[in-house]
């Protein structure tokens, strides 16, 4: 995968219809825990862009099908003993996930942020360095609050507190990336950055 602030056009087109399964699975009846989670977090996945990561998207398919979502990061080959001599094993990103979106500048989803919810600890991952969450702000913003994590950003959302002409965006784990200062030097009407702390 390369290392700029995209992705390859047929890596972001598999990483889209992957999202898009995200997307349903946390839809579906089945996603209890996933939903709960959310609830418990104040946060409302049919208002906010969120899915669920079930670590099963890629059992029974084969090795082609398999291979964009290697190159993404998404599965990683693994010694595990599997039930089949004709199948190999696989570590999936974000298994059992509450997965968010990060966006280019051309809105087109690059990477993923994934809180594994099973795990005692719920560790958080992202995919790679790319994207802005939740997007890159309109042209016209003139405020921009930047928080630390995507979660504190998540929750600003959900409070619908912004006006028209504000916009909040998240670090990647508290780092500053090449994007966010990009983002800064684009906003040519920005007159305040508020970065918020947790």
């Amino acid at each position: 995968m390369q290392q700029t602030n995209t992705l390859l056009p047929e890596l972001q087109q598999h990483l889209q219809r992957l999202w898009e399964s995200f997307n349903t699975g946390i839809r579906s009846v089945k996603a209890v825990k996933p939903k709960q989670y959310l609830e418990d977090k104040g946060l409302d996945y049919q208002q906010l862009n969120i899915g669920f990561c079930s670590g099963q998207f890629h059992h029974r398919k084969d090795d082609a099908w398999r291979q964009p979502y290697i190159e993404l990061g998404i599965l990683t080959p693994s010694d595990a003993p599997v039930n089949h001599v004709d199948r190999k094993a696989y570590t999936c990103f974000g298994t059992y996930s509450v997965v968010f979106p990060l966006k280019d500048v051309a809105g087109k989803i690059v990477n993923l942020f994934a809180i594994r919810i099973k795990m005692a600890s719920a560790p958080e991952e992202y995919l790679n360095n790319l994207g802005i969450y939740p997007c890159y702000p309109p042209p016209l913003t003139r405020r921009l609050y930047i928080t630390s994590t995507l979660m504190d950003a998540a929750s600003i959302i959900q409070a619908n507190v912004l006006d028209s002409r504000e916009a909040v965006i998240a670090l990647h784990d508290g780092k500053w990336l090449p994007q966010h200062s990009s983002i800064i030097q684009d906003l040519e009407m920005l007159e305040e950055v508020i970065l918020i702390k947790n």
